[in-house]
């Protein structure tokens, strides 16, 4: 069960992510910084071990 604040973060990142994408789509001059800065997000909570799965293939996916 995942408590409300951790479904926040989630849906977040997610909006985030769909940006940053939209950004590089369009070519947009700061899509690189905001792609930095998604990316930079991702790691730090992998390594604060958020994102541990139960599934070791995508413990592997994560760390590539």
């Amino acid at each position: 069960m995942l408590s409300q604040g951790v479904i926040l973060l989630r849906i977040g990142f997610i909006i985030l992510s769909l940006t940053s994408f939209g950004l590089l789509m369009e070519n947009r001059h700061k899509a690189g910084i905001l792609e930095i800065i998604r990316c930079l997000i991702f790691v730090g909570v992998y390594k604060l071990g958020h994102l541990r799965s139960q599934f070791s293939s995508l413990s592997c996916a994560y760390e590539v």
